[in-house]
Parts: structure tokens; C-alpha cells; sequence
């Protein structure tokens, strides 16, 4: 899945943000800004970094806080978009995001999807584990997650990939509340 070009339509609004040295980001990577002490680690509980504004890739957030609700407002307030080109782990660099437009991402469950509905990246709602870089998941599977991505343009049954607009609080359009 690596080093997809998920870009279907529409303006991207690409901004250019900085990528820390020992992360590496592949294209199509689902981004967030680490703003929050604590959101990025290797995956356990207690072992985040301080903010540093830097961008990182999904599967680097955990859950400092312990509770689900900490990875999803973190994903809600923070994430940036989708990274347009890759970044090799060693190097300090700016990579190009993009902020809005539509995108194509693989389902985690096959299932129908309709227009309108909400989009996540966040698997479950009772643990942090789950959060995926190159696949989302359907609001339905976890009610109440507000980490949401973006909405469903394109209504299908059995579908194994979903066609969304994302929605960052960093677009033109910022977050709907």
C-alpha cells in the first residue's frame, strides 16, 4: 500500500510542512500535526514526545491519555491531510499536503457506503490501537468517535475502497461542527 497517489479530484489546497528526521511518510499517508504532548510515540502509552509541531503519519499517534477520546481529538484538531510525496526516515525535510479535495482510500471492512456518511481512521472504541495511515474505516463500527476525516461522496454497496472529501481544520472550509 505504500506510496499511493489516493488524489482523485478537486483542489488539493497543498501546503508545505516540515517532517522530523526519524519519520518516515509515504504518499497517500493520512497526516496530523503533533501539537499535543504525548500524541507521538512508538505505540505505548507513556513513552510520547513533547509537541513539536512537526507532521507525522497516523500510525505514529498513540494515546497518552490513556482513553480513546484522546486520540480522536487529537486526530480531529490536528490532522493536516494527505502527504503527496514521500519522506525517507534520517532526513529533517518539507513535504507537500493536501488540505482538501477528493480522495480514494481501501475500506477495513467491506460493507456499503453512502453518500454523506462520515469516514475515520480510527478502528475501534474501546482501545488506541487501530489508528491506520493507509485505510479508514466507517463511522458506523464506533458511534461518538470524532475522529473523522472527511465525508462520502460516492454511494455504493460492497464496496473495498470509499471515495471521500476530507475536511481539516487547516482548509479553506475548516471543521463542521
Amino acid at each position: 500500500m505504500a506510496a499511493h497517489n489516493r488524489h482523485l479530484r478537486g483542489n488539493r489546497e497543498e501546503v508545505l510542512v516540515d517532517v522530523h528526521g526519524s519519520t518516515v511518510v509515504e504518499a497517500g499517508d493520512l497526516m496530523f500535526r503533533n501539537a499535543v504532548d504525548g500524541s507521538v510515540g512508538s505505540g505505548t502509552v507513556g513513552d510520547g514526545i513533547a509537541a513539536d509541531n512537526y507532521a507525522y503519519p497516523f500510525n505514529k499517534a498513540i494515546n497518552a491519555a490513556s482513553a480513546l477520546t484522546g486520540i480522536q481529538y487529537c486526530i480531529y484538531t490536528n490532522f493536516l491531510g494527505v502527504a503527496m510525496e514521500s519522506s525517507k526516515s534520517g532526513v529533517t525535510e518539507k513535504i507537500s499536503v493536501a488540505k482538501a479535495g477528493v480522495f480514494r482510500y481501501p475500506l477495513s471492512r467491506i460493507g456499503a457506503v453512502t453518500v454523506g456518511s462520515l469516514i475515520s481512521a480510527v478502528s475501534s472504541p474501546s482501545s488506541a490501537t487501530g489508528v491506520s495511515n493507509q485505510a479508514v474505516f466507517m463511522s458506523a463500527t464506533y458511534p461518538g468517535s470524532t475522529a473523522y476525516l472527511g465525508y462520502i461522496v460516492k454511494t455504493e454497496s460492497g464496496a473495498s475502497f470509499v471515495d471521500f472529501q476530507i475536511r481539516t481544520a487547516f482548509s479553506s472550509g475548516g471543521l463542521a461542527t
